[in-house]
């Protein structure tokens, strides 16, 4: 493994993962798992009637760069709406395709896992949250 792909900052990510612990009482709960790695990452969420996240909660059980996606999706979370969240994922599918990305505001923190293009078994570990929320928006 390179040592861009666990550097520092991502490891920093991985510790400080924000909405630890599942919600009871929400509309949604999702278990996503990396076929390759064994990363599993499970959410509970509450949209408002708009369409916005308004709880969210999370139980992750990851590697480092699968945690630190937890992370990065953890601070963003809270008020995401569909729209932003499919244009957040398609940047980061392209990201780690190895193709041009750019990233919505607010999710542009997500280029430090950039590292991950050249490792395609740590691919499912980071793209978990956002299968996860994929299914929830695809839900409502």
């Amino acid at each position: 493994m390179s040592e861009a792909l666990y550097s520092t900052p991502i490891l920093r990510l991985a510790a400080t993962i924000p909405h630890i612990g599942l919600i009871d009482g929400v509309r949604f709960r999702v278990q996503k798992t990396s076929r390759i790695c064994g990363s599993r990452l499970t959410v509970s969420v509450d949209l408002d009637a708009s369409g916005r996240v308004t709880a969210f909660g999370q139980e992750v059980k990851a590697c480092a760069l699968g945690q630190a996606s937890a992370s990065l999706m953890g601070q963003q979370v809270l008020g995401l709406d569909r729209a932003s969240f499919e244009a957040a994922e398609a940047a980061m599918r392209a990201m780690i395709a190895g193709e041009a990305y750019h990233f919505p505001a607010g999710f542009a923190e997500f280029a430090i896992l950039e590292p991950v293009k050249d490792h395609k078994a740590r691919h499912g570990s980071v793209m978990l949250p956002f299968e996860c929320l994929a299914e929830v928006f695809s839900q409502r």
